[in-house]
């Protein structure tokens, strides 16, 4: 399986998981430190930041692999 089928399969995935957080969790505020958080921001935050750890992952090994294809000439 290539990066790229990986990658559309994890961003469909984080989506996914976001509707469902989305429509199960209640949105009531919970406290994290001297602040509120909903429940359902909160969730959809983290799911954010694995997202866009995913899509660092993605564009870090299609930057290697245009690196490695483009050897200098001798």
């Amino acid at each position: 399986m290539t990066i790229k089928k990986k990658f559309v399969l994890s961003l469909i995935a984080y989506a996914m998981l976001g509707v469902l957080a989305w429509t199960t969790l209640s949105d009531e505020p919970i406290r994290v430190f001297s602040g509120n958080v909903r429940l359902r921001t909160g969730t959809l935050v983290i799911l954010g930041l694995f997202a866009f750890r995913a899509a660092l992952y993605f564009w870090r090994t299609r930057i290697e692999e245009e690196r490695a294809g483009a050897k200098p000439a001798d």
